[in-house]
């Protein structure tokens, strides 16, 4: 009785039909024994035998997919649960079959991308990658590790996207799980931070690097930030960066290559905007000594070649001579 039962709950339309039809039918042979019992004819018998007949039929046709289906979408829900509370010993325990079903159960859209947070101490995460993406007014962060967790943001809170220079680096202790070979390590290996190595007075050598910091102190790889440009459309601050001296097109030009140092522009992005300012410059009012210091300067710091910068030179000088 209790196929039947779930059949009656769980069934499609097609199953409810037929069981409804045997109940219906089931009622019309009680009525055809009990009239037949209290002698209203041998109709009533016939009525009762057809019924019972009917009913065996009905009930032969009635199938139990749709029922067999229910415990198994309960399995898949409890998968669910057990993924977001499974913990895992290293990084290199997480499987492709793992990080698929952790997709499921937190809902992670087709526009995700992968970053690395370098730290974010609001949700005590260090030195982790993540899956990124947008929903519903919120930035959502799936973030892999021992117990992988769902960080989300709401877009509000996220406002600008800060660099922070030459932070002191550890390259040998840092990023450890990252570095080592496995499934999940591959995915984010490329997005591990730019050093620069750099020397004292004395002869030490150290290390730094850049660290991109996403409002309310979401702190970001370099190499991650062009994956979030992708997803949130927000210019880089550069605080302390400039003099108040440079001009403008030098002080543009020098966040241009930090952003090509830091592998947020591509060298074709930044050799078309690098253009495309130079050209401004040359169409800009400034007077021929403001135009040559500042080819020059950027000559200097290697912002342009000395080829490309000889052919706005001789263009601005036709430009003055009209």
């Amino acid at each position: 009785m209790k196929k039947y039962w779930n059949a009656l709950r769980f069934g499609n339309k097609k199953t409810k039909q037929l069981l409804w039809s045997a109940i219906i039918l089931f009622l019309l042979m009680i009525a055809g024994i009990v009239m037949f019992a209290v002698g209203a004819g041998a109709v009533w018998a016939l009525v009762a035998v057809f019924s019972f007949v009917m009913i065996l039929v009905l009930l032969q046709s009635v199938r139990f997919v749709e029922v067999k289906m229910k415990p198994k979408n309960k399995q898949q829900a409890k998968e669910k649960g057990d993924i977001r509370e499974k913990e895992f010993e290293s990084l290199a325990d997480i499987t492709p079959a793992d990080i698929e079903q952790l997709f499921v159960a937190y809902k992670v859209n087709k526009s995700h991308t992968p970053i690395v947070i370098e730290d974010f101490k609001e949700e005590k995460v260090h030195q982790s990658p993540a899956y990124l993406w947008k929903d519903r007014g919120y930035l959502h962060m799936l973030v892999l590790g021992g117990k992988p967790k769902n960080i989300a943001v709401s877009l509000r809170r996220i406002t600008k996207i800060t660099c922070k220079r030459d932070v002191m680096a550890y390259p040998m202790s840092e990023y450890e799980e990252l570095k080592r070979s496995s499934n999940a390590a591959l995915i984010f290996q490329g997005l591990l931070p730019t050093y620069t190595e750099r020397q004292r007075a004395g002869g030490r050598r150290y290390f730094t690097k850049n660290v991109y910091v996403l409002e309310p102190g979401i702190e970001l790889t370099n190499t991650s930030i062009r994956n979030v440009q992708g997803i949130l459309q927000l210019p880089v601050s550069f605080e302390g960066f400039e003099e108040e001296t440079d001009s403008k097109y030098y002080r543009e030009a020098r966040r241009m290559k930090m952003l090509l140092v830091d592998k947020i522009l591509t060298p074709g992005e930044y050799k078309e905007k690098i253009r495309n300012l130079l050209k401004e410059m040359q169409d800009s009012k400034s007077s021929r000594e403001d135009f040559l210091a500042d080819i020059k300067r950027m000559v200097q710091a290697r912002l342009v070649t000395q080829e490309v910068a000889a052919y706005f030179v001789e263009n601005h000088k036709k430009k003055k001579k009209k």
